[in-house]
């Protein structure tokens, strides 16, 4: 089929190079000309595996273009896919002024029938409007084209965004019979695979998308809460998680404590629901817990840097591990990590950081810090005398760093994991002074303040 997708973004581009990989003729629209001039001279603007392979393969078999030109892609198309992004607002609620701008333009240049398919997150009842703004504007420019609409939702992971759109767990599609019809044939080289095709009405698939990434979402805030109950009661969360994880009910996925979830999904899809929820005369006293605990989660390593140093960060060098709110991309949107540097550049702490993927848009959001010194490598975090070494990021390159290597260059400094990166036993015999999230402290006490042990036990709901 020709496609056009609009937005070459993290969606846009993976779905692009993805429907291509299918044998679809794809034509990825953005209206950032800098951008599809990088991806026109072969740069892919994302750190995510494959991808920058299947773009250059794609673009020598001609199955792939990119323009910034929209009124010279719509004509030819008779699928239209919307991945644009859709922001969320003060409010909570999710800015949908892209994709009313995109649907608005395929009226304005479409030649043919056509399906045009939301693939970007929005509330439930976003597809039933844009079908009657689509159908307001054919009318008042005079156009006899048919355009249907459908919602089509992504369920991507950051970091293996290529490899989970070939092999998904399933496909979800909403919509009427004809649009439902055109996107099974589109399809089908995935179904061939063994992939499940869930065909539903418009309404059910958008909230599907909120739906699984707020309980995915609320399993996180789950174990954090409950890494919080282990870690002061003397429990070991490792311990706890494995006896939930075996659980067949249960399972052992999104149960790994840390320091709070991040990204372009969770917190702005956990925002819109809970929005959508409260026009709809519902109370949201659950997803309000969900971003309660993950807000107190993020303060983690705050807290127990400032425990061990009784308050007193000013002058000391902190070095941090890990910037991307995940490892596998550079994204830095949400990420635990923004609110940490930001609470040690407040305390007047000297930050040496290094992140294997994240460090220009780090440099960007923090440009001009004089007490940030950027790094090159883990190993040069640690030539610089350190008080405190703070694991952010769970990289490969940290969890298999030589945990005897490491004492000896930090000596008495502590290391705090946001991640627990590493085994209690192989921590104790290497002699490092370590403290991880939910599980007891090795080779050291650190006993919590009274209020932060109050803290723990707060209502939740």
């Amino acid at each position: 089929m020709n496609v056009v997708v609009y937005g070459a973004g993290y969606v846009g581009l993976v779905s692009a190079a993805c429907f291509a990989h299918m044998g679809h003729r794809v034509v990825c629209v953005d209206v950032d000309e800098a951008r599809i001039a990088a991806l026109l001279d072969g740069q892919c603007p994302l750190h995510e595996e494959g991808l920058p392979a299947m773009l250059k393969e794609q673009i020598h078999a001609n199955r792939l273009v990119f323009t910034s030109n929209l009124s010279e892609a719509v004509p030819s198309a008779s699928l239209h896919i919307i991945a644009v992004g859709t922001p969320g607002r003060e409010d909570g609620s999710a800015d949908l002024s892209q994709v009313y701008d995109v649907a608005s333009q395929v009226v304005k240049h479409a030649a043919t029938d056509g399906v045009l398919v939301i693939k970007s997150t929005v509330p439930v009842g976003t597809g039933d409007l844009l079908a009657a703004h689509v159908h307001r504007q054919l009318q008042e420019q005079k156009k006899n084209q048919r355009i249907h609409l459908a919602s089509n939702p992504e369920f991507l992971r950051e970091g293996s965004a290529v490899y989970d759109f070939l092999n998904a767990d399933r496909i979800v599609i909403g919509g009427n019979r004809a649009a439902l019809d055109t996107l099974t044939r589109f399809y089908e080289p995935l179904v061939q695979k063994g992939i499940p095709l869930l065909t539903m009405s418009q309404r059910s698939a958008e909230l599907t998308k909120y739906a699984a990434n707020a309980l995915l979402a609320t399993k996180i805030s789950f174990i954090n809460y409950i890494s919080q109950l282990a870690q002061q009661t003397g429990a070991n969360i490792d311990e706890v998680r494995e006896g939930m994880a075996l659980d067949h009910r249960i399972g052992p996925h999104f149960l790994q404590p840390g320091i709070g979830y991040g990204g372009s999904c969770f917190p702005k899809d956990v925002k819109a629901l809970s929005h959508s929820a409260r026009l709809a005369g519902l109370e949201t006293r659950l997803l309000d817990a969900v971003e309660r605990v993950n807000h107190q989660q993020k303060q983690w390593l705050v807290r127990q840097l400032s425990t061990f140093f009784n308050e007193k960060l000013a002058g000391l060098n902190i070095g941090l591990w890990g910037l991307a709110f995940k490892p596998g991309t550079d994204d830095l949107r949400e990420a635990s990590s923004l609110v940490i540097l930001k609470a040690l550049l407040d305390a007047k702490a000297n930050v040496f950081v290094y992140d294997p993927a994240a460090m220009n848009p780090a440099r960007e959001l923090f440009k001009g810090e004089a007490a940030i010194t950027w790094l090159s490598s883990a190993r040069d975090v640690l030539q610089h005398k350190l008080h405190a070494l703070a694991i952010i990021t769970e990289w490969p390159e940290f969890k298999h760093y030589p945990l005897v290597e490491l004492q000896k260059q930090l000596g008495t400094a502590p290391v705090f994991d946001g991640r627990n990166c590493y085994c209690l036993e192989a921590a104790t015999q290497a002699g490092l002074l370590y403290y991880s999230v939910g599980r007891p402290e090795v080779n050291q006490p650190l006993r919590q303040n009274a209020p932060e042990e109050a803290s723990v036990h707060e209502e939740i709901v």
